[in-house]
């Protein structure tokens, strides 16, 4: 099992730097749920124990890197299955990759065909006041 001999406290330096000083277990007030599959708790647990640290830690460093990035600490990547509409999730009833280029011409056929008020709304702004 590789374990950071040179960095002991690495999720305490990680923290710190994210947040200021580690917040004692007395601070840490709310409670969160999250329902994943056993064995992706279990190897999740099996990696965070060989970097020395700990799931749930893991878990309060996504937290605190996204408040502070103000964004995900990570680029998502869609993946593709079979029929190719993995990454559309729950919209994947919605979504087609094989219509994509159709919904496009028909989108830019209607904005060429409608008027800037159509579009836009009747009123004219003025963006330099």
């Amino acid at each position: 099992m590789l374990k950071y001999r040179h960095m002991p406290h690495l999720t305490d330096c990680i923290a710190r730097s994210l947040r200021g000083p580690v917040m004692s277990s007395t601070q840490k007030r709310a409670i969160l749920q999250v329902r994943i599959r056993e064995e992706d708790k279990q190897h999740a647990e099996r990696l965070y124990d060989a970097m020395g640290t700990s799931l749930a830690e893991a878990v309060r460093l996504f937290v605190a890197q996204s408040i502070l990035m103000r964004k995900l600490p990570f680029q998502p990547v869609a993946v593709r299955s079979k029929d190719g509409t993995a990454a559309y999730g729950s919209l994947k009833a919605y979504g087609d990759p094989n219509r994509r280029s159709k919904e496009r011409n028909v989108w830019i056929e209607y904005l060429a065909t409608e008027s800037d008020d159509s579009i836009l709304g009747p009123e004219e702004v003025d963006i330099h006041e």
